[in-house]
């Protein structure tokens, strides 16, 4: 893996200010809107009688955006660390937008993609064991 700073291209999309600002409608939405009260109950879990690689995001969100970090991450710790990832991407993103600083790219081989890949399954298979034991 290589790390080096690069410079911001003029045309370059900023996906941490996308990300962050999705992360931020998800969880001003968590905030504001009863979401609990209107959403759908699990249809695998009614199927399976298991909880799906997902259950619990909606009120770990819930959670999330009324500041309860840990239960948030007791109920589904993947979208708990994804969602506050991508707020803290829109801050890094926003301040080197504004400020003009470079930002801190890697470059990955072929080896090293693959061994990402796996690692994300295998923490996606975590997590789906995880949310079977506590739900």
């Amino acid at each position: 893996m290589r790390l080096f700073l690069k410079k911001r291209a003029p045309d370059q999309i900023e996906f941490g200010i996308i990300y962050g600002g999705i992360a931020l409608v998800i969880l001003g939405f968590g905030w504001l809107q009863p979401i609990l009260s209107f959403a759908p109950e699990c249809v695998f879990k009614v199927l399976t009688g298991i909880p799906c690689l997902t259950c619990g995001s909606t009120r770990s969100v819930v959670h999330l955006s009324h500041g309860d970090i840990l239960s948030a991450f007791a109920l589904n710790p993947l979208t708990a660390v994804c969602l506050v990832s991508a707020v803290l991407y829109l801050l890094i993103s926003l301040m080197s937008a504004a400020f003009d600083l470079p930002r801190i790219n890697f470059i990955f081989t072929d080896k090293e993609k693959n061994i990402m890949r796996v690692g994300v399954a295998i923490l996606l298979l975590a997590q789906w064991i995880y949310l079977i034991i506590l739900l």
